[in-house]
């Protein structure tokens, strides 16, 4: 947390404090509404990925679709309010482990491998953009990515070449609307990124405007916001993104405001998961009480059916 707040105040030393002031135009009703649509398909997809993967784990439950979705949601929301954007992963692992004595360790290994699939495609694709403009910029961006996509390398073995696939997939169809709602962000913030109108003359301070300098800026964002520092990805984000629009040509001030109004977005986006949060917390006394911790699981882990025999015996059942 306090890295996050001190590459944020860094940012904001050498940028000033315009960016903050502009990044606030974003919370409009046009954006608000198309935050909560496309991060709840980007939810969708990374949730539909996560059941995907959990699949290669013997004695890690499958969550059912919608079940899915919701737990997804609670953890997005737990990353974007508690330091260090970890917390919400955590606590899907913990809500979803099985039953059995390796129910823990396959649901976290779950956890950890859809999580590495994600940032690995981001950073392969964050490698794409920045390979004509900085070498070594887009060989670091391809090297971390190739180590999470090792580290997720074991589940998708074991799910075979359709099937890891298909985690791919949900990859990509998770990181789009997150990058389409940079773009929105950004050509709010700085209209003149993308105003083809302008004068001729400002090419010399802007000469790679357009949409392919909005995508760069916009994977430098997600990749600064899996830096498990600050809250809500305030501070890391700020800082690549900052970085990244000096390597595009453009000034950093434009980086800095981009990112914290996309930032603002991802906070609204987070509301869907807040509530559900708050609606745990308010009935947390009545769905807890007799329950086991581990119920959600709608398919039984893949190794074998779920084992009653750790249940004490509760003698026949009243005819």
């Amino acid at each position: 947390m306090a890295l996050g707040a001190a590459l944020l105040a860094a940012v904001l030393l050498v940028v000033g404090r315009e960016p903050a002031a502009e990044a606030v135009r974003v919370l409009r009703p046009p954006l608000v509404p198309a935050a909560l649509a496309l991060g709840l398909a980007a939810t969708t997809a990374q949730a539909l990925r996560w059941r995907a993967v959990a699949r290669a784990f013997p004695g890690a439950p499958v969550p059912a679709r919608r079940r899915a979705v919701a737990e997804y949601l609670r953890a997005q929301a737990l990353d974007v309010l508690v330091p260090g954007g970890v917390a919400g992963s955590a606590a899907r692992a913990v809500r979803g482990r099985g039953s059995g004595s390796g129910g823990m360790r396959a649901s976290a290994a779950a956890v950890v491998s859809e999580r590495a699939v994600g940032v690995g495609v981001l950073l392969a694709a964050g490698a794409a953009a920045l390979a004509t403009r900085d070498a070594a910029a887009a060989l670091l961006a391809a090297v971390v990515a190739a180590v999470a996509l090792a580290v997720a390398a074991p589940a998708l073995r074991r799910l075979g070449p359709r099937a890891g696939a298909v985690v791919v997939g949900w990859s990509v169809l998770g990181l789009a609307p997150l990058l389409l709602l940079f773009v929105l962000a950004a050509g709010e913030v700085l209209p003149h990124l993308t105003d083809e109108a302008l004068p001729h003359s400002t090419d010399e301070v802007l000469p790679h405007r357009g949409v392919g300098a909005l995508l760069l800026l916009a994977t430098a964002a997600l990749a600064g916001m899996a830096v498990p520092a600050g809250v809500g990805g305030f501070g890391p984000r700020e800082a690549a993104t900052a970085s990244a629009a000096a390597l595009a040509g453009l000034p950093a001030a434009d980086g800095a405001t981009a990112a914290l109004a996309y930032g603002l977005l991802v906070l609204v986006a987070a509301a869907p998961g807040a509530v559900l949060l708050g609606v745990d917390v308010v009935t947390a006394g009545r769905a807890t009480r007799g329950r086991p911790q581990s119920s959600w699981s709608a398919e039984p882990p893949r190794s074998a059916e779920p084992s009653r025999s750790a249940e004490p015996s509760r003698g026949p059942e009243p005819s």
